[in-house]
């Protein structure tokens, strides 16, 4: 088996999350591994990475799951790249860019706001799930949550 430099580890651990996710059988996983870097893996080499994958997922699923605040952290972190991002956006949109990159611009703005608006919308659930968990009797307001009201039938 040729050594691989941690570069190329980094990269056959992604080609082999990606295709594992998109249930592409072994060979073909191995078939691309070999496409994207010259260097051949073992069907034992594939298990190993798999089961790394695993353990690294399970980890951090861990992690998040039993660190006080650590999972709303990486939420609000998430939340602060959105925001910079529509910034960077709506720069584009205010400069003087070519009509075709500005219409892109508006299309993943519009798609940022309902990233975003989702965000908004589940943060209370998951702040009070939190609350809960820790013995807080405070929980977080529902209306706050975007819904669609049912139609009213009269019969």
């Amino acid at each position: 088996m040729p050594k691989f430099t941690n570069a190329e580890r980094i990269l056959i651990k992604t080609i082999v999350a990606t295709l594992c996710i998109k249930r592409i059988p072994e060979p073909e996983i191995m078939k691309e591994v070999y496409a994207q870097t010259k260097k051949t893996i073992s069907r034992s080499h594939l298990f190993y990475i798999k089961q790394q994958i695993k353990k690294d997922s399970f980890k951090w699923y861990k992690t998040m799951r039993e660190g006080e605040y650590e999972y709303i952290q990486e939420f609000k972190e998430r939340i602060d790249e959105i925001l910079w991002l529509q910034r960077k956006h709506h720069e584009i949109i205010d400069s003087k860019e070519p009509t075709t990159i500005k219409q892109s611009s508006l299309a993943e703005l519009h798609r940022l706001n309902i990233t975003l608006s989702n965000y908004f919308d589940v943060a209370p659930d998951i702040i009070a799930g939190f609350d809960n968990r820790n013995g807080s009797t405070l929980s977080a307001p529902s209306e706050s949550k975007t819904t669609i009201p049912e139609p009213e039938i009269i019969v």
